[in-house]
């Protein structure tokens, strides 16, 4: 590739044909034979032979420059490859663990919810019991209103957290055909 022809790293510059090749050097390779050789149509042959020669040189050199250039594409676009895919490897690393650390923490509210439920269907169950004293009826009853009293702040204390767990995940391009449903 010539520098500062503008192209991309993945193109392949063009050949350039023999009659542009003869007309950059003014055409005087072949006059130039003619006047060093007397002998005529043999002088002639010969020159358009070293000509012909001249050019399959030039043409090899040209197939090394375009195989060269491929080679450079083609590590070109494998670099550039390697590293996107290691690019999407990371972010979705990155979000497995967001989403993990998430569902845990869903988990972990839920069981507390259903904990603090358990303990209040038991609460209450407990107060019907029989055998117990008015007082110790009392005191279960107590028990189970309070802790279905404290159910919204549970609620309350799992939202916050939720909250703070998602405006620390890192923003994520939703697209709205996988929101319609």
């Amino acid at each position: 590739m010539k520098k500062g022809s503008g192209q991309s790293p993945g193109k392949i510059d063009s050949v350039i044909p023999v009659k542009d090749f003869n007309n950059s050097t003014d055409g005087k390779w072949i006059p130039i034979l003619k006047a060093f050789n007397p002998f005529g149509a043999i002088a002639d042959s010969y020159a358009k032979t070293l000509a012909y020669k001249i050019e399959t040189k030039r043409l090899d050199v040209e197939l090394v420059r375009i195989k060269e250039q491929a080679n450079i594409a083609h590590n070109l676009i494998d670099k550039s490859y390697k590293l996107k895919m290691e690019e999407l490897l990371q972010r979705r690393i990155s979000l497995i663990g967001f989403y993990e650390t998430v569902n845990a923490e869903l988990q972990r509210l839920h069981i507390e919810r259903v904990k603090v439920l358990e303990m209040a269907q038991f609460a209450q169950q407990k107060a019907f019991e029989s055998g117990l004293s008015l007082e110790e009826r009392q005191l279960f009853k107590e028990m189970s209103v309070e802790m279905t009293r404290e159910l919204p702040n549970f609620g309350d204390k799992a939202n916050e957290s939720l909250q703070k767990l998602v405006q620390a995940l890192p923003p994520v391009d939703i697209s709205p055909k996988l929101l319609e449903g």
